[in-house]
């Protein structure tokens, strides 16, 4: 082959693949490559009316923001999906992960200028996520006030019971919780309580309940940081609310059972490290979806190993000034099989949660020496705590053990920092959806 033909060729080469990769020598625009990402994505919380303080399905708007989007989702903060994502652990349903390509997109886009491209109005954009038909249960207008201790130092637990209307048993299937008071509220649980249930001689439910109600008669409820308080045995938490949760619904088929009989207990987790909160007034929604029935039925527990090193063994407390702080744990499961002719129970989801010192969170399931990772958080975010389930449940069974770690960052920190139910205090817990 001549000199002057290999050239040709090469050049021939050259202009075929140039064609063929036009798209990625382009600068990619808000309309063709940025908004489809930002529609399937971000736009339910980020638009008008969304719960986020930016819209993103407004041109204008999403090239202001442009390079704090471009920061936002490298560094994987945003969209809000903590969870290794990758399928290397689990694997998730409802994924809000954006790929590598899409994060690459969103900052060739921001440092070429946020350029906006061709209008078009084929992007249908989501709908705010609601839940609709739900029955509304809402917790007594109320003013905290700071009455913790060391293991709660800036903090109160309260409880109420709240009135939910129904002649039979029914089973929840998706549930939402609207703060009042946003700055005010670290968590709330729903719980229910059987109020004829006595253990030994001691009173029954309902009336340790009403104990603990009139040691406080000037205050609505009473003061609960175990659970539903002191001596009050519980039969599950159908719904846990954290910060950044937003709307839950159950995976399909699965409900939990709200029995006719049994009392329905809130506890609100009140934080006044702000002092600008103290003296506020905080009024909660809880809405609830309920069937009559669904073809399974399901339950809620957290494991809360930190906590527990309160009262066995030796307190974990967390060394001061250190980047790291790991505190291992694990759990066997054959004493939740103990009374049960159960052979395997479905994990359905799981519900990671630690406070602000909170740095990473793992668990493993052990079955029978085969390793499964069930959940890996690698970048920890107080403010978005979310439940994940996944795609298929992960069987667990009599063999099965559970193991886990949380990794926390005290810098800064001149004391230890204990283990309890403060703000400023820690835990390590993992929610889960059983599902037998």
């Amino acid at each position: 082959m001549s000199k002057d033909n290999g050239v040709l060729i090469i050049g021939l080469l050259t202009a075929v693949t140039a064609m063929a990769c036009g798209s990625s020598n382009r600068e990619p625009t808000y309309w063709q490559d940025v908004a489809p990402i930002l529609v399937e994505d971000c736009v339910a919380c980020h638009q008008e009316g969304g719960i986020a303080p930016f819209s993103l399905d407004d041109p204008d708007q999403a090239a202001q923001w442009a390079e704090a989007v471009a920061d936002a989702t490298k560094e994987r903060r945003m969209p809000p999906w903590a969870v290794t994502d990758d399928g290397s652990c689990g694997e998730f349903r409802s994924s809000r992960a954006l790929s590598d390509e899409e994060i690459r997109t969103i900052g060739d886009w921001a440092a070429a200028g946020a350029p906006l491209g061709e209008p078009r109005d084929d992007l249908r954009k989501p709908e705010i996520p609601t839940l609709t038909g739900g029955v509304e249960i809402t917790t007594p207008d109320f003013v905290p006030e700071i009455v913790g201790g060391p293991l709660a130092q800036f903090d109160e637990y309260r409880c109420f019971v709240v009135e939910l209307e129904r002649d039979k048993d029914l089973f929840m299937t998706g549930y939402d919780m609207i703060p009042g008071n946003p700055a005010l509220v670290h968590h709330a649980l729903l719980m229910l309580v059987d109020p004829e249930l006595k253990i030994g001689d001691k009173p029954s439910n309902a009336e340790r309940i009403r104990e603990l109600d009139d040691l406080s008669p000037d205050r609505p409820g009473w003061s609960c940081f175990g659970e539903a308080g002191d001596g009050v045995s519980t039969d599950g938490t159908p719904i846990t609310w954290t910060p950044g949760q937003g709307v839950i619904r159950l995976p399909e088929g699965v409900g939990v059972r709200i029995p006719q009989n049994h009392m329905l207990v809130v506890q609100m987790h009140y934080n006044m490290a702000d002092e600008a909160v103290r003296g506020q007034s905080d009024q909660s929604v809880f809405q609830l979806a309920l069937a009559e029935s669904t073809p399974r039925e399901g339950f809620f527990i957290d494991l809360a190993p930190l906590l527990k090193t309160l009262f066995v063994g030796e307190t974990f407390s967390l060394e001061p000034g250190r980047e790291s702080v790991v505190f291992t744990w694990e759990q066997p499961l054959a004493p939740l099989f103990r009374e049960s002719s159960l052979q395997s129970i479905d994990l359905y989801g799981v519900m990671p949660h630690m406070h602000e010192f909170g740095r990473k969170i793992h668990m493993d399931v052990d079955q029978g020496g085969v390793n499964t990772c069930a959940v890996d958080v690698q970048r920890w975010d107080f403010n978005w705590q979310l439940i994940y389930f996944y795609q298929e449940p992960i069987v667990l069974t009599r063999q099965s053990t559970l193991r886990g770690s949380c990794d926390y960052n005290t810098v800064g920190r001149t004391e230890p920092v204990s283990p309890g139910w403060g703000t400023q205090n820690e835990m390590c817990l993992m929610g889960l959806l059983l599902v037998p």
